[in-house]
């Protein structure tokens, strides 16, 4: 799984307080642990930040900023989940629900320009806000889906079971 991931606003906002290990060398020379941590914290601070976004009120470059930024913190979420977890059993099934969980609702993530890759990891379409209706993005992203409260619940697990002092 190879991660590229951007410096953009919506990646400082999702890792907030560890937007250091977003990406960059200090990402490079963190533990895995404290990778894994403000992964799976960015996960959750994604997901959150989706269902309050208002996709109507924005431009299409502002939605695909948000899309990437997601399917970015996915991935690395993913990659050092999947590292930790070699050391860790219950980070390995949640890296393994998450994975799970992307295959599962590929048809869905399809949908809004997401493309589930084989080992769980995600891609944009490069125009998938010009490509779909913004109402798309709107109804996946909703308070009430199942996909994100599960996806929430897995990144939680993350957390909760990396031993790590950030």
């Amino acid at each position: 799984m190879s991660v590229s991931v951007t410096n953009s606003l919506s990646i400082r906002l999702f890792y907030n307080r560890y937007a250091s290990v977003a990406s960059g060398s200090t990402r490079k020379s963190s533990t895995t642990g404290t990778l894994s941590f403000a992964d799976a914290t960015a996960l959750r601070n994604a997901i959150r930040n989706l269902q309050d976004y208002k996709f109507e009120d924005v431009t299409k470059d502002q939605i695909q900023e948000k899309l990437k930024a997601f399917t970015d913190t996915m991935n690395n979420t993913l990659e050092s989940a999947v590292k930790y977890g070699k050391g860790s059993t219950s980070v390995k099934n949640a890296a393994s629900t998450i994975k799970n969980l992307n295959t599962q609702y590929a048809s869905d993530l399809a949908k809004i320009g997401i493309t589930v890759n084989k080992d769980g990891s995600m891609s944009l379409y490069e125009n998938a806000s010009k490509n779909y209706s913004v109402s798309k993005f709107s109804e996946f992203f909703d308070k009430d889906s199942q996909y994100l409260t599960d996806l929430y619940s897995a990144a939680k697990r993350i957390t909760r079971r990396v031993d790590v002092r950030i």
